[in-house]
């Protein structure tokens, strides 16, 4: 009974296992990933997977379910597919990973060369060699100081020996990394300064062994990129070869071993082309740089942990694709060249730094930007508006200009007639003296001959002195006539009658004082809006009076326009008034009055040893109208009231800003008088020039 319940248990066991077999099973096929592993291409899809499939056939082989997929990739597009995150594990020369960011990667191996290895062997195989004929380390140093160059020749053939019957796995374009420098064979360049001002042909500015090496190399020589044309020829990289072939370029930068690969392949002949800047390395390839580090496998964030353990387990053994794997190396001198040619990812341009900064005080930057924007509209916009002030106040003063000139015109012709008239009048005096005594001799002279009784005939003399004084006579005559024109053309006034606006007038006089009129409030009342007048007959009267106030310190002048009485008959009187004191009384007591004006009144200057030459014209002026100029000393508090009486629209005051524009002020407004005491100008006018139906 014992025995029947062992025998149960035991199948019972048996049972679970079987059962818990079948069960992992699809299990674990479902746990089953497949992961990618990006290889670098740079001799097309087809080189990459006939050089690498092997080997990632017996890696998948001993991995448990997981499966490893080969990719290649070209270089135009390597980083950014890497940088994509698709891919688990990336195989490339370690150069190719210095761009991209690789803080959270793991470098797992660095394929060993097979040409590399053998160098290795023989070099074992030499030294036991050299030790079974006796030689020791000692010896052979000093045998190698003292003839370098039969020492390599030593060694060379001992190398070949030890390999005679052992068979060289060709060399590879993608197993080293170098540079080689290749011309035609006939080419006219030995050195590297022979490659200035040629072509070189190079596959890619970012290909580390098929340009930027060679280019170093050249740098390192005084051979800048400058000194030098370069054609990229891009991928396969056998381009470069052809392209030299083809005699487009002068020479060629290719990645080493790439010319024995072509020439075994039989797409080159070999002979027909020569290397420059040849060095020794442990390549069996032809070199003009040193060896850099070799493929580096590298897993990414993708990868699990598990995945790189099995590959970590599985990568240093021998396996049948006869992969040699070592650890990881340093890739210091390759970060090296890169910052010798400024092509380090790390050496960022200004503009590469400026950007950073930017993006790390966008805030600020935005907020300086902003202001600046709003700064050059408004300085624009400010711009714009000056330019177009600036031309109203050229074209103003322009006016203005051409308004006083021919004001300064019109005062000159008015003194030029008043001298014609003084003149004409003191020449006609002793004019008419001279006609009278010519004109009395000639009647002695005739009467003297009448009165003989004699019938003598006129001496000769007699008759001569008639002539003369007939002549004298005539020419007299003559003159006086022209004098009768000057005085004539001295009394008529400059100008056509017009149609003149007594506020526009006004308001171009207050212009026309320019920084006169600064600080001083002008008052306009009128009963009249026009007045017909001879052209600028009513701006020489104003400016005259508006000169004389502001030159005595007034800041209230004002102009009282309406119609009153004087000497029973009616006028059209304009009164201008200021605060600046009054005229001085000895100047009103003067000798210089106008005939038909008191002796209260004088036309003399009000300030101190003025000429009263303004004055005088004014006069003059309104005296060819038939008019009359009184001066008076006023209240000036009394004035206003009177400017306020003045029809009944409310009167206007004037103000000139500093940009030269007539500013239209309240009346209502507080205002000072500095004086009571002011000086008063009245010019009365025929009250025909003003018309009734015109008036406000």
């Amino acid at each position: 009974m014992h025995k029947k319940s062992k025998i149960w248990a035991a199948l019972k066991t048996c049972f679970i296992i079987v059962l818990a077999s079948a069960a992992w099973l699809p299990l674990s096929k479902a746990t089953a990933q497949t992961y990618y592993l990006g290889v670098l291409a740079p001799q097309g899809e087809t080189a990459a997977q006939n050089r690498w499939q092997p080997w990632l056939d017996e890696l998948n082989d001993q991995l448990s379910n997981d499966t490893v997929i080969l990719v290649p990739l070209a270089l135009e597009n390597w980083q950014q597919q890497i940088e994509a995150q698709q891919f688990a594990l990336v195989l490339g020369p370690q150069v190719q990973f210095i761009k991209m960011n690789t803080i959270r990667w793991r470098w797992l191996a660095t394929l060993q060369t097979d040409t590399a290895q053998l160098n290795s062997n023989a070099q074992n195989a030499r030294d036991k060699r050299f030790s079974n004929q006796g030689f020791d380390a000692e010896g052979f140093n000093g045998q190698k100081s003292q003839n370098q160059l039969s020492t390599t020749v030593i060694l060379a053939n001992e190398f070949n020996k030890l390999n005679e019957h052992t068979p060289l796995k060709q060399p590879s374009a993608m197993e080293e990394v170098a540079s080689a420098l290749w011309v035609a064979a006939d080419s006219d360049i030995y050195r590297l300064q022979d490659l200035e001002q040629r072509h070189i042909a190079a596959v890619d500015t970012d290909a580390f062994g098929g340009y930027l090496l060679g280019a170093h190399l050249l740098q390192q020589n005084g051979i800048t990129p400058n000194h030098y044309q370069t054609q990229f020829v891009g991928y396969p990289i056998e381009r470069t070869l052809h392209a030299l072939a083809s005699g487009k370029v002068d020479a060629a930068i290719t990645p080493l071993c790439l010319m024995e690969e072509m020439a075994r392949r039989g797409q080159i002949n070999d002979k027909q082309y020569r290397l420059i800047h040849p060095v020794a390395t442990v390549s069996s390839c032809h070199s003009s740089t040193k060896i850099y580090p070799n493929w580096t496998l590298a897993a990414t964030e993708q990868a699990p942990d598990a995945l790189v353990r099995q590959i970590n387990q599985n990568l240093f053994g021998k396996s049948q694709a006869e992969q040699r794997w070592l650890p990881a190396e340093s890739s210091s001198d390759a970060e090296r060249i890169l910052y010798e040619m400024n092509r380090h990812p790390a050496q960022k341009q200004l503009s590469a730094h400026m950007i950073d900064w930017i993006k790390a005080h966008r805030l600020w930057v935005a907020v300086i930007i902003l202001v600046i924007l709003i700064s050059t509209v408004n300085y624009a916009w400010m711009s714009w508006l000056a330019w177009r002030r600036q031309k109203k106040i050229v074209l103003q003063n322009r006016l203005i200009r051409d308004y006083d000139q021919q004001l300064h015109q019109s005062e000159r012709f008015a003194v030029i007639g008043e001298m014609s008239g003084a003149i004409a009048h003191e020449i006609n005096q002793p004019l008419a003296t001279i006609q009278n005594y010519a004109q009395g001799l000639l009647i002695r002279s005739q009467q003297a001959q009448s009165s003989k009784n004699t019938v003598e005939t006129a001496s000769p003399d007699n008759a001569a002195t008639e002539n003369a004084l007939q002549q004298i006579v005539y020419e007299t005559e003559r003159v006086a006539a022209v004098v009768t024109n000057i005085r004539r053309w001295a009394g008529r006034s400059q100008a056509n009658e017009t149609r003149v606006d007594i506020a526009a007038t006004y308001q171009q006089c207050i212009l026309l004082l320019g920084e006169q009129a600064a600080g001083i409030n002008f008052w306009l009342a009128s009963d009249y809006q026009h007045l017909t007048l001879p052209n600028l007959l009513l701006d020489q009267l104003l400016i005259n009076s508006m000169t004389n106030a502001a030159q005595q310190g007034a800041t209230h002048i004002m102009l009282r326009c309406q119609a009153g009485e004087y000497n029973n008959k009616q006028w059209l009187v304009l009164h201008l008034s200021d605060d600046a004191g009054g005229f001085d009384q000895t100047q009103l007591n003067g000798r210089h009055l106008p005939e038909s004006l008191p002796s209260q009144y004088a036309t003399q200057s009000t300030k101190t040893d003025g000429l009263g030459l303004g004055l005088m014209i004014c006069q003059r002026l309104c005296k060819s109208q038939g008019g009359m100029v009184q001066l008076n000393n006023i209240d000036t508090e009394h004035e206003m009231e009177k400017v306020y009486q003045v029809a009944s629209n409310e009167p206007r005051r004037f103000k000139r800003t500093l940009n030269g524009k007539i500013q239209l002020l309240q009346t209502n407004a507080n205002y000072h008088l500095s004086n009571t005491v002011g000086a008063q100008i009245s010019f009365y006018l025929p009250l025909s020039l003003a018309n009734n139906n015109d008036k406000l």
